[in-house]
């Protein structure tokens, strides 16, 4: 396949090379892993926003990142403790706290796992390294599965705005003009 000419699908990627050969089947596992990466990176983004206001730091990166992924999750959920918020806030807040750690630790599976497709059972087989153990994790999946999991993140990602902007954001204009809460990083 030539750079210049488009995979049967439609797609033209810079490097057409590296999906020469793909499927239907292959092309939607990798649409839906980058999916998920995207929107991955975006929750531990807000995350980080969020652990700024619960520490109560006057700027978002004097405060150093103190992790990434389920790490940054606990650190929340930490802080989340000692928060000048109403107890139902904060259980509230914890339960989507607790829905993004699963989701990180999906995340993990699928985007540091390696994908065998299995003829036979018509799903991807997943193996990756797992913490603490000398076994892999080893999980038949199909798909769908990573595509649920990027709107499972954009839920949450939506969610944790929320709770970022009506307990910690700040009287501005929107993008649109309109005034109201926003969520804000003081850089």
């Amino acid at each position: 396949m030539s750079e210049s000419s488009a995979h049967p699908l439609g797609i033209k990627p810079p490097l057409a090379h590296l999906i020469d050969g793909a499927d239907e089947e292959e092309l939607t596992i990798t649409l839906g892993l980058g999916l998920v990466a995207r929107k991955a990176a975006e929750a531990e983004y807000i995350l980080h926003g969020l652990y700024v206001h619960l520490v109560e730091a006057e700027k978002a990166y004097s405060e150093l990142a103190v992790a990434t992924g389920g790490k940054l999750v606990q650190q929340c959920r930490k802080r989340l403790g000692e928060a000048a918020l109403a107890d139902s806030c904060k259980t509230l807040l914890a339960k989507d706290l607790d829905a993004t750690e699963e989701g990180f630790r999906l995340r993990n599976r699928y985007l540091h796992g390696y994908w065998i497709y299995d003829d036979e059972s018509y799903q991807w087989l997943t193996l990756k390294g797992a913490h603490h153990s000398e076994r892999p994790e080893i999980t038949f999946t199909d798909s769908s599965e990573v595509w649920g999991l990027a709107e499972r993140f954009q839920e949450l990602c939506s969610s944790l705005l929320h709770w970022d902007t009506a307990h910690f954001g700040e009287l501005a204009d929107d993008e649109d003009g309109h005034r109201g809460l926003v969520s804000r990083k003081q850089v």
